[in-house]
């Protein structure tokens, strides 16, 4: 869905981006990952000609972006950032319809489609729709913002650090709307964020930036697993890595046959990393996983699973 060939860009005297190639497959979910003055954002902006690099093209669906009006480019490609932008003297359903009424929408077919929308992104249409937006919280304006870059449906969405501002509660919450939103939407999502944890709690693909150069890209436990490249484990301690790695390895993998009487209970679609949060915080060695079928998880289990040994 989205390809770039050799995309290089400048700023002045400072090279921000250096012959960058990848490409992301239509339907994933990609993260940009590095650390600040990487070359992530500048990226991420040359998708919708925000930025306008100085060599290499981007392709999306097949076609070379540049030959595309910016504005009309623009229309049909959701943007999400982390200062979110909302019209301050708009109302939340005025702000979730813009790009609607600029592409003709009739006025019924808008607002059912803002209704659906504040719906999918866990906000009571009732409640907010007439809310102004300084009215709103800094997880419910994010909310706002992620409703209105889907609000046209454009098959592509492109989210610049967009929950870094947000607390560690707020900050889950919205990634798990936009998990929900990615599996049930199909959309390909192009993402900027510096945390490797947020990177494994999303991503199908990695790409990790250093120095305006790609230093490598491919699914998460290639990019972030045992042999993770020097760009990688400069970021993050090795230990801390080893336990964000187990954030990719789903408990139900590693899972044994059999009850385990007395052992806390992980939800299906847990991840080792729940595991071992859940054995540590009740002093266990082992536990269950709901479904049908008994199932448990042991500590060594997970520890092989993890590449840690025994």
């Amino acid at each position: 869905m989205i390809r770039f060939e050799g995309i290089s860009h400048r700023y002045g005297s400072v090279q921000a981006l250096r012959e960058v190639s990848f490409g992301v497959p239509q339907g994933s979910l990609c993260v940009l990952l590095g650390e600040s003055g990487s070359g992530k954002s500048t990226l991420l902006r040359t998708v919708n000609r925000l930025v306008e690099p100085s060599a290499g093209r981007v392709l999306l669906g097949g076609r070379d972006v540049a030959g595309t009006d910016p504005q009309a480019l623009r229309r049909g490609i959701g943007y999400v950032i982390q200062s979110v932008g909302l019209f301050p003297h708009r109302s939340v359903g005025e702000n979730i319809a813009t790009v609607p009424r600029l592409l003709g929408w009739d006025a019924r077919r808008i607002a059912l489609r803002v209704e659906e929308l504040l719906e999918m992104v866990g906000l009571d249409p009732g409640t907010y729709r007439d809310r102004l937006p300084g009215t709103l919280s800094g997880g419910q304006a994010q909310r706002v913002g992620l409703a209105r870059a889907l609000a046209a449906n454009p098959p592509v969405l492109l989210m610049d650090e967009p929950f870094s501002a947000l607390d560690p509660g707020t900050r889950r919450g919205l990634q798990a709307a936009l998990r929900r939103i990615h599996a049930g939407s199909g959309k390909t999502i192009l993402m900027v964020t510096h945390d490797v944890e947020e990177a494994l709690a999303l991503a199908d693909r990695i790409a990790v930036m250093d120095d305006g150069r790609l230093a490598v890209e491919g699914p998460p436990l290639e990019v972030l697993g045992r042999h993770a490249p020097a760009t990688v484990r400069r970021m993050v301690r090795a230990e801390v890595l080893a336990f964000h790695r187990l954030a990719a390895l789903r408990a139900a993998d590693s899972a044994l046959p059999g009850p385990a009487p007395g052992a806390p209970v992980l939800p299906e679609g847990a991840t080792l990393r729940d595991a071992l949060l859940l054995m540590l915080g009740h002093g266990a060695d082992r536990v269950a996983l709901m479904g049908e079928a008994p199932r448990h998880v042991t500590l060594a289990a997970l520890l092989a699973a993890s590449g840690s040994g025994g």
